[in-house]
């Protein structure tokens, strides 16, 4: 598994604020070669273009640290609205059979730019156990025309699942989720609100 921290900054930030800036003019960039830690340049001050996320591919693969394996991908362009189905969710069973396979639908929202995990249909109430990592990794396949990530956070007025900061990791096209003893119900409810904007190549 990849394991992803908030990437620190390696150039000066007037630097960073300067291209982002200069990037906001031109289309977006290719993201991959355009990392930085968002908690160093403010990104609540930066003109967002959300539009840069659609039509991209995103891939969901479940993972735990209890084995090397993973569970086979689901793969699905990123729309508004459902992007992955219950009975898809359903079958990315624990890699090494020690944690629950819950139904949540995966939608994303382009009014609020955000992702939402919705466990409504399961079955029973469970708990992801207790291990290192226990969760769920997006991967998202960027195009030329695609956007840096600047922030990824849990909004936590709208989200019931007892997820921290420590469970969240990220970069600029890769999301890990850790429900390590995290329980869920019907009522169990993950937003995950993003925050885009368009950066030219460096």
């Amino acid at each position: 598994m990849k394991t992803v921290h908030s990437v620190a900054t390696t150039r000066p930030r007037v630097s960073i604020l300067m291209g982002i800036m200069f990037g906001l003019l031109m289309a977006c960039g290719d993201t991959n070669v355009y990392k930085t830690d968002p908690g160093h340049i403010g990104p609540d001050s930066i003109p967002t273009d959300h539009s840069c996320l659609m039509g991209s591919m995103i891939e969901l693969v479940r993972h735990s640290s209890a084995c090397p394996k993973t569970s086979s991908a689901l793969t699905s362009e990123i729309q508004d609205g459902l992007v992955f189905s219950t009975e898809q969710t359903e079958a990315l069973e624990s890699p090494c059979a020690v944690g629950p396979t819950p139904r949540f639908e995966v939608i994303f929202d382009e009014g609020s730019h955000s992702i939402l995990l919705d466990f409504s249909q399961v079955s029973a109430s469970d708990r992801f156990p207790e291990i290192d990592f226990e969760g769920y990794v997006f991967e998202v396949i960027l195009e030329e025309a695609n956007g840096l990530l600047l922030d990824v956070a849990v909004d936590r007025e709208t989200s019931t699942l007892d997820l921290d900061a420590n469970d969240l990791q990220w970069d600029s096209a890769h999301i890990e989720l850790n429900f390590h003893g995290v329980a869920y119900d019907d009522q169990s409810l993950l937003k995950l609100d993003l925050l885009f904007a368009r950066v030219p190549p460096i």
